[in-house]
């Protein structure tokens, strides 16, 4: 794929069964050590691009996946028993572990943990899952925030900007389990239960920053997890962080789609996706275009008297159409190009205004406030 590096995701107690995306290369491991088992470790934390994190139980955390004894309430004991390297402090090296996502978070990794039932057992000394987080102020904010298992489906408020709302909409079919009934200082909440209990939010704890979100249920909430996970574009930390966009437009209008695909790069938006920039000779335009819109937080509309009666922009606008009906979220963001009736169902949409090109930049402006990442 032009253009595009590639981005390298380790999933930890999470797999992904989806289509293959193009230009991301998915490992499920574990933290082990490579002398332990070298299939089932993961390279060092900072090598990837995007990090998952679902501490299920110990067998989840060290080797990747649900093993034999993943449901033991002497998990550690069994694993010992079934081979001798597997004893804990053989097996996990914390504090190594701990060090390569600092360096991965200051490399500007997107981290993911997942929220777990810590399985506090004396084995040889105390021992929790929640080691398996490699990031000591994640495990010590769960616990601030007081844990609760539960069993439901309804949520109440989803932040409607939250990179995550379509894991969500899959939770709200599947069902969530746990919950902070708390939330601690350092977490701000992007969707609750409907008594107010947060399912997960953005981290920042000083230098550890990423995300804290109620564990998938399903195979379909694990693939909506990892999708939505790489929307969020690796960025520098040093700048503002971005969703990505997706560009639907008419080619007709491609002159100004490519200023403002640059300029959007420019400021840091990490993945502008635009046709010709992204599809190679020989792959399939349709499949090529549904990746896309797969995988970008947003979808613009650029509105022109060219675009609103091109057949194709129909198609991909139908499609965001539906996605934000679904998800009760904001996908679609109208750019009107030139002065144009606007379709019916678009008319009471606050849309950014780039018909007057001296205003261009202060629309600009307005765009990239809503892409920011909170």
């Amino acid at each position: 794929m032009r253009g595009m590096d590639l981005r390298r995701v380790l999933t930890v107690g999470v797999t992904y069964t989806g289509e293959k995306i193009e230009g991301v290369e998915i490992d499920n491991l574990g933290l082990c050590q490579p002398g332990v088992n070298q299939e089932a470790a993961a390279f060092p934390l900072y090598e990837y691009d995007t990090i998952i994190i679902n501490p299920k139980s110990f067998t989840h955390f060290l080797f990747g996946q649900a093993g034999e004894f993943s449901n033991e309430p002497y998990e550690l004991g069994k694993l010992k028993g079934q081979n001798e390297h597997y004893d804990f402090d053989s097996a996990f090296y914390a504090d190594d572990r701990q060090k390569e996502m600092e360096a991965a978070l200051a490399a500007g990794a997107t981290v993911v943990w997942c929220l777990s039932d810590p399985k506090r057992v004396n084995f040889f000394g105390y021992r929790e899952t929640h080691l398996g987080y490699a990031a000591p102020k994640v495990a010590a904010l769960v616990k601030r925030s007081t844990l609760l298992e539960k069993k439901g489906r309804k949520m109440g408020a989803v932040d409607p900007d939250s990179p995550f709302m379509r894991y969500f909409d899959v939770l709200s079919r599947t069902g969530w389990t746990f919950c902070l009934s708390d939330p601690a200082d350092g977490i701000t909440s992007i969707a609750s239960t409907p008594e107010g209990y947060s399912l997960g939010g953005r981290v920042v704890l000083g230098t550890t920053v990423g995300w804290l979100l109620t564990p998938p249920t399903s195979q379909d909430a694990e693939n909506q997890l990892v999708i939505d996970s790489l929307a969020l574009e690796k960025a520098d930390p040093a700048h503002e962080k971005y969703h990505g966009i997706f560009l639907s437009h008419t080619g007709i209008d491609k002159p100004f789609v490519r200023r403002l695909r640059d300029d959007l790069l420019a400021h840091g938006v990490p993945r502008v996706w635009l046709d010709e920039a992204e599809i190679d000779i020989g792959d399939s335009l349709i499949a090529k275009i549904d990746e896309g819109m797969k995988l970008s937080r947003y979808i613009a509309v650029v509105l022109s008297t060219k675009s609103i009666d091109a057949p194709w922009v129909k198609k991909e606008l139908d499609v965001a159409m539906n996605r934000e009906i679904a998800s009760g979220q904001v996908v679609v963001l109208p750019l009107l190009y030139e002065a144009c009736e606007l379709p019916e169902f678009l008319k009471g949409k606050l849309y950014a205004d780039f018909s007057k090109p001296e205003d261009y930049e202060a629309v600009l402006a307005k765009l990239l406030r809503r892409l920011r990442i909170a």
